[in-house]
Formats: structure tokens, C-alpha cells, sequence
């Protein structure tokens, strides 16, 4: 029986001298696509990791969560997306490119849109951005950003990008971003346009993803689905069925049973990280037989 949810690979595991060869051994086994992220520039202090989502809702139910249990680390290696996607680009023709979590407000608007256009028209419009607010000031101290103003430069920077990304001359005068009309080619080659997947499971997360996304990406946290269903009803949007729930997973292989019960949920798509074990660019060349060997156990082409 076919799988009732579309399949994504988180592509921030492998090392990345075998980016390429897991995005084409995806691509051959029918995964629906591969998805990168980001960290930006973490502290290296002892306390890096303590405001870690799930450190914090650890902490909040009294349960034990140390450093180790972090998939990563303030010098794991992380690769900027934008350019992990664009190698691996040119080396498919079918798998759907994703970026989760990308850091717009990180970000100046026209560069970004710039980058985020050119990927689309070299694959062949193939890309996914899923962006958010992140969980550490610093990246925003470090990289000269605002914490405080985050949540409105990212709804200001995704209404520039729509302008960006539909009108012929695009022109943006905002609270943070402000020019006249400029020339803007080429578009995106997706229509009606680029899929932008809001993460986040805060309340306002929920908004903006009813307000201004094409839909919802996270970790799946307990009830942030019903919250943001809520959330598009109020903005009119609840009959939109190109609206699309996607979830990450980075605790190791769904089984067949999880993947069908999340469908029940709701969800339209799951990126996993079929790796037990493992950490952010740990995986070697090991983990393509694990990874054809979870495509069959999952049944992914049949």
C-alpha cells in the first residue's frame, strides 16, 4: 500500500562530502524531497544549549535533558542551505529542494530574494523555505539583528518577498525595508508562487502561518497543529487545501505505523532522520544502506 504522507530526508546529517550521493539515492528510492537547515553562529559557552526548546520543556515537566542530548553542537558543521541545495540541484532532476529553519530575519531582502529566485530557476522550480524566529538571541547579537523586532522584520520580510517575487517592478516601503520601484529579475519559476512554511509553535507562529504562509513546518509539538487550524479559521483560510502541515523528526526511523497515524493527523509531509544515534554531519557512508533499507521497510515506492 502507498504511503498516505509525503516522505522528506533531513540532509543536515550526512557529511558533506556525501551530500550528493544521499540526494540521489533519495531521489532513486522516491523520497518526495530532502530538506537542509541552518545554525547561523552559536555560542561556545557552557551554557549554549539550556535554552533549547526541548531542554526547556524538559526543565518545565521536571524531566532530565543535558548537552548531550542536543544533535548538535556550537561547532558542528553547519552549511549554509541555500548553497547545500544548489549542489545538489545540479546533481537531480526530480526531488523536491527544502530549507528548514531558514533565518530571515537574519537577513536583507533583496540578497535573500535574489538567492532564493536563482535556486528556483536552476532546479527547475523545485524549492520549499520554511522559515522562523529561531530560540537563541545570539545569533542575532552576533550577526548584528535585532532579538526584540524579530517576529515583525519576519512578517515585514516575507510580504517584501512576495512583492519581490509578483510584481514586475517591485516597491516596498515598510517599518525595516524601504525602496522604490527596482528591477527584479528573474521570478521564481513556481506559480502561483514559492512555498513559504512557517515555523514555530508559538501562538504567534500560528498567525503568521494562517496570515502569511503556504503552510506550517516544525517539530510537532503537542497540539500546534489544532492551534494553527484555528488560527487559519479565523483568517478564512480554513477550506485552503494547498495550505500544508509538514513535520520534522530527529529522533531516528519512523516506523510504517508512525507515518500512517500522522496522516491521520493531518500532517501532509514528514522529513525524517532515519540515523539512530547520530548527529548533525556524523553520518558516512554507512548510512545509505540504512537509508535504503528504511525506504523499504517504510514500503516508499509501493
Amino acid at each position: 500500500m502507498a504511503l498516505p504522507i509525503k516522505v522528506g530526508l533531513n540532509i543536515v546529517w550526512p557529511r558533506s562530502e556525501l551530500l550528493v550521493e544521499f540526494a540521489q539515492l533519495a531521489e532513486s528510492l522516491g523520497f518526495e524531497s530532502v530538506w537542509s537547515g541552518e545554525h547561523v553562529c552559536l555560542p561556545a559557552r557552557p551554557d549554549w544549549w539550556e535554552l533549547y526548546p526541548t531542554a526547556q520543556m524538559a526543565k518545565a515537566a521536571g524531566e532530565h535533558f543535558d548537552e548531550d542530548m542536543v544533535a548538535f553542537k556550537p561547532d558542528s558543521a553547519f552549511l549554509d542551505p541555500m548553497t547545500v541545495l544548489a549542489h545538489i540541484a545540479g546533481a537531480t532532476s526530480r526531488i523536491r529542494l527544502g530549507i528548514g529553519i531558514y533565518l530571515l530575519a537574519l537577513r536583507d531582502p533583496i540578497l535573500v530574494a535574489r538567492t532564493i529566485a536563482s535556486l528556483d530557476v536552476l532546479s527547475g522550480g523545485r524549492l520549499d523555505m520554511a522559515t522562523g524566529l529561531g530560540w537563541t538571541a545570539d545569533e542575532y547579537t552576533f550577526t548584528n539583528n535585532q532579538w526584540e523586532t524579530r517576529g515583525r522584520r519576519t512578517n515585514e520580510m516575507i510580504r517584501c518577498l512576495r512583492t519581490l517575487f509578483a510584481e514586475e517592478f517591485p516597491e516596498f516601503h515598510g517599518e525595516f525595508f524601504d525602496f522604490p520601484k527596482i528591477g527584479f529579475q528573474p521570478k521564481p519559476v513556481q506559480q502561483p508562487r514559492l512555498p513559504i512554511h512557517i515555523g514555530g509553535a508559538t501562538p504567534a507562529a500560528a498567525r503568521r502561518a494562517a496570515a502569511l504562509g503556504d503552510g506550517w513546518y516544525g517539530s510537532g509539538a503537542r497540539n500546534v497543529d489544532d492551534i494553527v487550524r484555528d488560527e487559519l479559521r479565523k483568517a478564512g483560510r480554513e477550506h485552503d487545501e494547498s495550505f500544508q502541515f509538514s513535520a520534522i523528526t530527529l529522533k531516528g526511523p519512523l516506523t510504517r505505523k508512525e507515518l500512517d497515524q500522522m496522516a491521520r493527523e493531518g500532517l501532509h509531509r514528514v522529513v525524517v532522520t532515519p540515523w539512530p544515534d547520530t548527529k548533525v554531519g556524523e553520518v558516512g557512508p554507512e548510512g545509505l544502506s540504512q537509508l535504503e533499507a528504511y525506504a523499504k521497510a517504510i514500503g516508499i515506492n509501493n
